[in-house]
């Protein structure tokens, strides 16, 4: 799959520039990623940016940086590297905006690309009156006992393709993977959002000619901050992996609860 197709993907207008608004222009922090199941929308980002950030954060909206969206708060998942961002605003609709929510349906329920295509998709300054733009960074994706109390733990990194690369920001990135079609399971292709990226500073492992960038991480908690609230229990809403993606329920209604562990 080309560059060229990567990046006119549909499912990248979910990543948005995160920005403190001030008097001046707004200054870009890092990119974060939309995620939306009904009617309610949040947004991730990595969770070292978000401590270092000024106020008042905001998402743009546009690339021009003429409408944004006010963060209401964030707070810490399960994992400690990623922050989840409540929005103070409902995500407007109708509008002509250059970022897009993704469907809950399209976040795979791990970290596992299955040797598909992918890159990281972040946000770095524009040119002109495009004040942030998207970079989309092919990489591959590997990983590695990183240690800790149980065998299963891996450390997954993603290694850029290219050396004009190796310096790209991917602090707050997300990765997604352009995943074929499954003829046994009756899947068209897809494009999928698999994880976080988060700055990778311990480059003592080499899988590949380019050492890796970015640490990843998975997305399980989104499932538990878009939970399912209606009069009649349906059940959890938490990310199951079917057949490594993840199956959008619909509901009446959404109401986020940040500080839940359900």
């Amino acid at each position: 799959m080309g560059q060229s197709t990567r990046e006119s993907a549909t499912e990248l207008r979910a990543i948005a520039a995160l920005v403190v608004l001030g008097e001046g222009a707004p200054q870009l922090v890092g990119a974060c990623t939309l995620v939306t199941n009904g009617k309610q929308t949040i947004a991730f980002s990595s969770a070292d940016l978000l401590r270092e950030a000024g106020e008042p954060l905001a998402i743009a909206l546009t690339f021009d940086g003429k409408q944004t969206l006010p963060v209401a708060s964030w707070t810490m998942s399960r994992s400690p590297r990623m922050g989840i961002i409540d929005l103070r605003d409902t995500f407007p609709t109708g509008k002509q905006l250059d970022v897009q929510p993704l469907a809950l349906g399209s976040v795979s329920a791990s970290v596992e690309t299955r040797g598909a295509p992918s890159a990281m998709v972040g946000v770095q300054p524009g040119e002109g009156n495009v004040v942030w733009s998207r970079r989309v960074v092919p990489c591959h994706v590997d990983s590695f006992d990183g240690g800790g109390m149980s065998d299963d733990v891996l450390t997954r990194v993603a290694s850029p393709d290219g050396a004009l690369d190796i310096d790209a920001e991917v602090d707050g990135a997300a990765l997604f993977s352009w995943m074929p079609a499954d003829p046994v399971l009756g899947r068209p292709p897809e494009t999928v959002l698999v994880a976080l990226s988060c700055k990778y500073d311990d480059r003592t492992f080499k899988p590949r000619e380019l050492p890796p960038i970015a640490e990843l991480f998975g997305l399980a908690d989104l499932g538990r901050a878009l939970p399912i609230h209606v009069k009649e229990p349906v059940g959890t809403n938490e990310l199951g992996q079917v057949a490594g993606e993840i199956k959008d329920e619909p509901s009446a209604s959404f109401d986020i609860d940040m500080d839940s562990d359900d």
